[in-house]
């Protein structure tokens, strides 16, 4: 997390739920209508966000602006799958905007906009700037001191790191499709401990349930209002939920370097709670030659996954970024095991995931950059490949 108040992760949907189409089955009509109507819902966006922007320059009593705006274009063509239905081309926008408005000292109302493609594909289907709805993923009232912060509202807690900071465009995928916590309400705060012989320390905790409002639907494209019907670890009637986490960093003599070690329990309804654990490190080694060398490394265990009894699951992220100057070459693996418990005592069914990325990219600016990747995905027996480009622009104010 950016932030214990829950700022905008770099992305909530799986990357392949964001892939928006290609150019095959399409007529020339239908593409420039779908990408006309996206440019300007991103206009909308991006419009409201800046015409706060020159808030943020007012010097002078509360309240303040300040903020965020991303917007990143990607391709991505799965052009061999084991399933063909699998095989497609997207070319779609994940479009963040993070807005906080200053009402005292430390008091705050924050909110995170996300603008994405909300649906998943149909089989085989290629997609341009389809099925994009804009929801709210952070709304909180927070208050913040150099010490300590609380908050309430829909946030996402904070667990673990990988969803967010593994390394390359396709590094975060299945961090971001099973291990992430985003879109609960409740409260919660963090404290800084200050300098000990591990580093800065801060511990955070939070409880919480799964956002039900009308805030967990979306507009343009409807992704459709949680419900308690939905099920699922953290969907509760109350607050049945927590998560707590220590973060570490700026240890002596080992400069770059962050840990971070976070439990959960997710609480259901008339079912078993899910339980998990995320052990994580990150080191930016910045070296004589001017190369910096960031690897990470992040280990999940979930306990009674899904409120099931007897499954497990463990995930195992590994990363390494290496850049030169504006250039960066990245490298990333998640391997994902799940078991579960057969109906004799000692038997085990055992489920293997896994994906590999590659990837490059240049900066242009310090807020425009763009990047090729590669990625072998296997899931439940089949094999897919993919290529893609993803063009990122950033803006802070």
């Amino acid at each position: 997390m950016n932030s214990f108040w829950g700022a905008p992760r770099k992305s909530h949907y799986p990357i392949e739920n964001r892939r928006i189409a290609a150019y095959t089955n399409r007529t020339p009509r239908i593409i420039t209508w779908c990408f006309v109507t996206s440019f300007f819902r991103n206009l909308i966006i991006g419009g409201v966000v800046l015409t706060l922007a020159p808030y943020a320059a007012q010097a002078g009593p509360s309240p303040r602006v300040t903020g965020s705006l991303s917007v990143e274009i990607q391709n991505d063509n799965t052009f061999h799958a084991d399933d063909l239905s699998e095989e497609r081309n997207e070319l779609g926008t994940l479009t963040e905007a993070s807005v906080s408005v200053l009402l005292a000292k430390g008091l705050s109302i924050n909110t995170g906009l996300t603008f994405e493609a909300v649906t998943d594909p149909r089989p085989s289907e290629d997609r341009v700037f389809q099925d994009h709805g804009l929801y709210v993923e952070v709304a909180t009232l927070s208050y913040e001191t150099d010490r300590f912060s609380l908050y309430a509202g829909k946030f996402g807690p904070n667990f673990s790191i990988a969803f967010d900071a593994a390394a390359g465009v396709y590094g975060t995928d299945m961090s971001e499709d099973d291990v992430e916590l985003a879109e609960f309400v409740g409260f919660g705060g963090s404290y800084t401990i200050g300098q000990t012989a591990l580093g800065s320390l801060t511990a955070s905790a939070s409880l919480f349930t799964a956002d039900r409002s009308a805030l967990s639907n979306s507009i343009f494209t409807k992704r459709g209002r949680t419900s308690l019907d939905d099920a699922g670890p953290g969907n509760t009637r109350g607050l049945k939920s927590f998560a707590v986490a220590l973060d570490g960093d700026s240890i002596k003599g080992l400069d770059g370097l962050r840990y971070h070690i976070g439990f959960a329990k997710l609480g259901t309804e008339g079912g078993l709670a899910e339980r998990r654990l995320a052990i994580a490190a990150e080191w930016a080694i910045a070296t004589a030659a001017g190369v910096t060398v960031t690897p990470l490394l992040e280990y999940v265990r979930f306990w009674q996954a899904g409120g099931n009894a007897g499954e497990n699951r463990h995930y195992y992220t590994v990363s390494l970024m290496t850049e030169y100057r504006r250039w960066n070459i990245a490298l990333a693996y998640t391997g994902r095991t799940a078991r579960q418990a057969a109906p004799q005592p000692m038997a085990l069914s055992l489920s293997n995931s896994r994906q590999f990325q590659v990837s490059a990219g240049y900066s242009f600016t310090d807020n425009l950059s763009l990047d090729i990747g590669y990625k072998v995905a296997r899931e439940g027996g089949s094999t897919s490949k993919t290529a893609g480009a993803l063009l990122a622009y950033g803006l802070a104010f």
